[in-house]
């Protein structure tokens, strides 16, 4: 009989694969053997020309059988090559694999109850403190009841059992409490919301008087030039004016590497599997971080306050520096470019539902047209249709 793995991981038993594999090994060399045998004592009960062919033709059948094995296995090797994966072999410490996942089980398992033993502690502590006050009111009714016993009894018909009343009460109370979180969430969202608005709006009203400073001190400066010197500032600072725009236009949208001018075109190919080997992922095109800090200090020059003359270089220098320290940081580069990737790619998926959306529109619009004109022309649509199509 063969080991059976009913009940058990089949990741974590390789041991008892492995034996099961060499049992069926046994087995085939032992049938190989068994018929080997048979056909030696047929071929001595032969003659020499029947024991001739006999050879022949076993011979034949021993390099057809060859073949077909060999392109069997070629054929397995190649599917392997295909669809293989590194997690379906088997490292050389499984062992310790499955101990480390045995214990990390057992403690997942042990905090999970420790803290259903700290939550069934709060909730009966909690219980017993509502059971307090209601005991006590019992108490009283039943002095009450002792001190009028006809209407004791005639009322005891009409109580209430005491498990209903916990209920009822435990209910309420948590009802209560979800409320109150819900209102104090909801109050510190708003209160979140309106800082933040505050804090937007007290930003762009220094912003501005950063802008009219720097306007007022530009226009002062003008008035101090001659004629020449007045058109080559103005024309500078339009000129400046264009990199401000084009810095803060990319900055309010999220867009880090138009902030500093660098076109990014890397793509990632891989990662390739084979067997238990992986290769890659291999990044093409990717712009090494000594190039964006080179151009974030030639850019921060033409930017500086000191030396750009319009009103909002303060705010484009800033925002220069903020995309400098994501796309010089490799961490927060990282999770830019999948932000990046993702957002083209649910814009990808868009246009494609776009296009088919308007292809299965056109498409019903076409058949509808020319079922109708197959209805109206009658048996000159075919003719009218292929006229058409050609003057098209």
């Amino acid at each position: 009989m063969m080991p059976s793995t009913e009940g058990l991981q089949p990741r974590f038993h390789s041991r008892l694969r492995r034996s099961s594999r060499q049992y069926r090994w046994c087995l085939l060399a032992q049938k190989r053997d068994q018929s080997e045998a048979s056909f030696e004592a047929s071929v001595k009960k032969m003659n020499e020309e029947e024991h001739k062919r006999a050879l022949r033709r076993h011979r034949i059948d021993a390099k057809v059988v060859s073949r077909i094995l060999k392109l069997v296995a070629l054929l397995l090797v190649a599917s392997s090559c295909f669809h293989c994966n590194k997690h379906h072999f088997c490292l050389a410490n499984e062992d310790e694999d499955f101990l480390a996942e045995i214990l990390a089980e057992e403690a997942k398992h042990e905090e999970e109850h420790a803290r259903l033993e700290a939550e069934m502690k709060e909730m009966e502590a909690m219980r017993a403190a509502r059971q307090q006050p209601q005991s006590s009111f019992h108490s009283n009714d039943k002095a009450r009841a002792g001190s009028l016993p006809s209407m004791g009894r005639a009322g005891s018909h009409g109580k209430m059992p005491k498990g209903a009343s916990l209920n009822s009460n435990f209910s309420k109370i948590e009802s209560e409490l979800k409320k109150k979180q819900a209102q104090q969430s909801a109050s510190q969202q708003t209160k979140q919301r309106t800082n933040d608005e505050e804090e937007s709006e007290a930003a762009s009203r220094k912003a501005q008087q950063i802008r009219d400073q720097r306007e007022a001190s530009f226009e002062a400066s003008l008035k101090k030039m001659n004629e020449e010197e007045r058109k080559r500032a103005l024309r500078q600072k339009r000129n400046d004016a264009k990199i401000v725009s084009r810095i803060l236009k990319a900055a309010s949208k999220g867009q880090h590497y138009d902030v500093l001018g660098i076109h990014n075109f890397e793509f990632q190919l891989g990662p390739f599997y084979l067997f238990h080997w992986s290769f890659g992922p291999y990044v093409l095109f990717r712009t090494k971080t000594k190039e964006i800090k080179r151009v974030y200090r030639n850019l921060a020059r033409t930017v500086h306050p000191d030396k750009n003359k319009d009103g909002r270089a303060e705010e484009a220098f800033h925002a220069i520096e903020a995309s400098a320290a994501i796309l010089t940081d490799e961490k927060k580069r990282k999770e830019y470019d999948k932000r990046l990737i993702g957002n083209r790619r649910r814009k990808n998926r868009e246009v494609v539902e776009r296009v088919v959306s308007v292809s299965g529109r056109v498409w019903h619009g076409g058949v509808g047209v020319v079922t109708v004109g197959k209805r109206v022309l009658g048996p000159f649509s075919m003719p009218i249709f292929v006229v058409g199509a050609l003057i098209l």
